[in-house]
């Protein structure tokens, strides 16, 4: 073939090569989804497995407003004041172990181990 025509080629099939991969990178570095629920000033569980780029989302079942936070070095976050009936996300973007516990509610700690 001459170079005049593989270029063209090089040129109709690049932007499909990209969305390929683009769509296999997006394909694998979706993570499953979790969810803890806060009701009678507890988490639904104390203990949870996730891998690396899993979302657990908090959802406040309970009729009392729950702080959930963590200053774990792998996830430190604060999910301020959770109102009854709302919802916040984090998504895990490292291995270790993440407390979390409620700033309002002492008693309220669920361990969260994220591997691979």
């Amino acid at each position: 073939m001459s170079s005049r025509i593989l270029s063209k080629l090089a040129v109709a099939i690049l932007p499909l090569l990209i969305f390929a991969g683009l769509s296999l990178s997006r394909a694998v570095s979706a993570g499953e989804k979790h969810v803890i629920s806060q009701k009678g000033k507890a988490f639904s569980t104390t203990e949870l497995h996730v891998k690396v780029g899993d979302t657990v989302e908090f959802k406040n079942d309970d009729d009392v407003s729950h702080n959930v936070f963590s200053v774990a070095d792998v996830q430190s976050k604060n999910n301020k004041m959770q109102t009854p009936g709302a919802e916040a996300s984090v998504t895990f973007a490292s291995e270790g172990t993440v407390e979390v516990r409620c700033a309002i509610h002492p008693g309220m700690k669920v361990t969260i181990q994220v591997g691979k």
